[in-house]
């Protein structure tokens, strides 16, 4: 087994070996495509250059769900803030990059959500919370085959999660039905009895799995069992077939997998993960939006802020604005920044653009000279701690109010997760790009001046207020006591820019929303619905479908997301007719006892955001238990009374 870093690209750790993988947009800038078809595009290529780099493991991709705004690896999760986005994009993310005969660690099992004291500190979660909103992206990677889980740091109600039995074995091995090798988190193991509470392999070194401690401290029923999962998972993916390159694998390394059409597909992700949040109009006459840039009213434009034209950090463990910091960072010399994407693709449309962070002159005084500003924005972190503050620098925000009082203002986010916006009210077009990459100033350009109609939907909340979160804990232990109550999906928390929030640079008009009775409907409820583009632009949407249930025995968020579909790029005037199909599993909220159950009512609310909702669908009333319709079809076929088998 040929390990290595992670989910954003093949980390080089030499420094000869710099600029020989590509710098992809974080994953959570992925999750902010909502485009599976994308993810698994961006995924294989990651897993070929990972084989052509001589590695057969990649250590990720990491899948939890973002507890608080502030976490420092936040920009690694695939997640988001939701379950489902994160069981769907976890499944086709593992199997793109098993497709390519590298195997995947899914990590961090489990609450791995803040790194704020993560190598002690407790994460105290009831059942429901864990089954309910943590653990799906985890089932979802068990379902694609995974063939490895890596366990966290921290404790989980009071044990270590590297030897925490109720996890590993219960909940990971034996519901779940994981059938692979879990691996500790470097140095995250405790004991030698972890390998008979669920941990099948220690790293980075064997300390306690050592052959002395492990012949006389250890079952060695459990050792075997745990060389047995390890054997397994590369059996299963033919690993053993295919051996590859003798480590150290000086050849491959050195070898640059940094390929035209892998620069190519960078780009694409980039662009299609920026998410436009605000467009206003641009009070010149012309009666529509700001964005996006025109030459007809726009002939000069400023670039303004500290990360328009910075370059990447060679110090992996440094964040920058194309990538997180830590075992992540993928470290790119030929980084097109902000400022060069934009100036090159100005200069094809006759506009001009200065440079305000050069010459004598204040930033702003440059700026006052142009017809339009656009700010440069990042917040950066790295793992191994969270970040002070989810505002931007001090410096960063007044830059934008005496920016916005003086002309026209974009401002353009790089950022690790949600960040505060105070001058929101201010500026004319807000756009995020959640760490974007090697590609980041083209992708930029080709939404700025409209080669291409941003698409991105937001995958957390953008906080109206640091109150509208939570806080990583700073003590012993870290009580989930908001349970399912955390993002969109907790009532005291508002949003400046919701969950599922992102603009077009075109109108979509939703309709006709129904359930759907055909025969080709494979699944418990299917609802048909329409979205017509109005506008005047190409342009995508990404459909919502939110559950909101009723006649609940326990308290349920008012909203939950249960399905998404992102259309086609639709021409103006063109109609996209979709289908919403659910499963049991879909229709279930998780009731410590009982496991997944139905409500007796359900209504299907569907829109362009978690807050943007446009049609609603009553589901009839559903029976009580999820699996009541299997065993009622059973007993159809086998031509019985349902009333006998149950």
């Amino acid at each position: 087994l040929k390990m290595q870093d992670s989910h954003n690209g093949f980390r080089a750790t030499d420094p000869e070996e710099s600029g020989t993988t590509t710098q992809w947009p974080c994953v959570l800038a992925m999750a902010s495509s909502w485009d599976l078809a994308l993810v698994a595009r961006v995924a294989s290529a990651i897993g070929r250059e990972f084989r052509g780099k001589g590695a057969n493991v990649m250590l990720g991709p990491a899948v939890n769900v973002q507890r608080t705004a502030r976490g420092g690896r936040n920009f690694e999760y695939l997640s988001g803030e939701d379950p489902y986005l994160g069981a769907r994009l976890a499944e086709t993310f593992v199997k793109s990059v098993q497709g390519e005969g590298v195997m995947t660690v899914v990590k961090h099992f489990a609450f791995n959500e803040q790194e704020t004291n993560r190598e002690q500190v407790d994460a105290s979660v009831d059942q429901r919370t864990a089954w309910e909103l943590y653990y799906p992206p985890f089932e979802a990677a068990i379902k694609a085959g995974a063939g490895a889980m890596m366990c966290a740091y921290n404790r989980v109600n009071g044990t270590y999660a590297c030897e925490n039995d109720m996890i590993l074995q219960h909940d990971l091995k034996e519901v779940m039905g994981f059938q692979g090798f879990v691996v500790s988190d470097w140095m995250a193991t405790h004991s030698t009895q972890s390998i008979e509470r669920g941990l099948d392999m220690e790293m980075p070194r064997g300390h306690w799995f050592t052959n002395d401690r492990l012949s006389g401290n250890a079952s060695w029923v459990a050792v075997l069992k745990a060389a047995i999962r390890v054997l397994t998972s590369m059996f299963h993916l033919r690993l053993d077939e295919e051996r590859g390159c003798e480590p150290p694998c000086h050849a491959e390394r050195k070898s640059n997998q940094r390929t035209a059409k892998h620069l190519e597909l960078a780009r694409e992700s980039a662009r299609d993960a920026i998410v436009l949040l605000k467009n206003d109009h641009y009070d010149d006459g012309w009666q529509s939006p700001i964005l996006p840039i025109s030459p007809r009213r726009v002939k000069t434009l400023a670039v303004i802020g500290w990360a328009a034209n910075q370059t990447d950090v060679q110090n992996p463990w440094k964040g920058s604005p194309y990538a997180g910091g830590g075992s992540a960072h993928v470290v790119a010399p030929s980084v097109i920044t902000s400022l060069d994407g934009i100036k090159e693709r100005g200069r094809s449309k006759g506009i001009t653009v200065t440079d305000c962070n050069t010459g004598n002159l204040p930033p702003i005084q440059i700026a006052e000279q142009s017809d339009v500003v656009v700010v440069v924005a990042t917040a950066l972190t790295a793992e191994g701690w969270d970040r002070r503050s989810i505002s931007l620098n001090p410096k960063t925000n007044q830059l934008i109010f005496d920016a916005a009082a003086k002309k026209p203002t974009i401002v353009l986010l790089l950022t690790s997760g949600a960040v505060l916006t105070p001058w929101r009210h201010q500026v004319k077009a807000i756009a995020n790009l959640f760490h974007g990459g090697e590609q980041t100033g083209t992708a930029w350009a080709d939404v700025l001046f409209g080669d291409a109609s941003p698409v991105g939907k937001l995958p957390i909340t953008y906080p109206a207020s640091l109150r509208d979160t939570i806080e990583p804990s700073t003590g012993k232990e870290a009580a989930y006591v908001e349970g399912l109550f955390s993002s969109y999906r907790s009532p005291a928390m508002n949003a400046a820019f919701p969950f599922g929030h992102g603009l077009s640079y075109t109108v979509f008009k939703y309709s006709n929303a129904r359930l759907d009775y055909s025969e080709s409907c494979r699944d418990v409820v299917c609802i048909r619905y329409e979205v017509t583009n109005e506008g005047d632009r190409p342009g995508a949407e990404v459909p919502q479908a939110y559950l909101r249930f009723f006649e609940v025995p326990v308290k349920e968020p008012r909203l939950v997301l249960r399905n998404f579909q992102k259309t086609r790029v639709l021409q103006p005037g063109e109609v996209h007719k979709g289908r919403f199909a659910f499963t049991e599993r879909d229709l279930c909220i998780y009731r410590v006892g009982d496991g997944w159950v139905r409500p007796f009512g359900i209504e299907v609310w569907i829109g362009a955001s978690s807050k943007d909702i446009r049609q609603k669908v009553k589901v009839s009333k559903a029976i009580h238990h999820c699996q009541f319709a299997v065993i009622l079809l059973a007993a159809t076929l086998l031509g019985l009374r349902a009333t006998a088998l149950l």
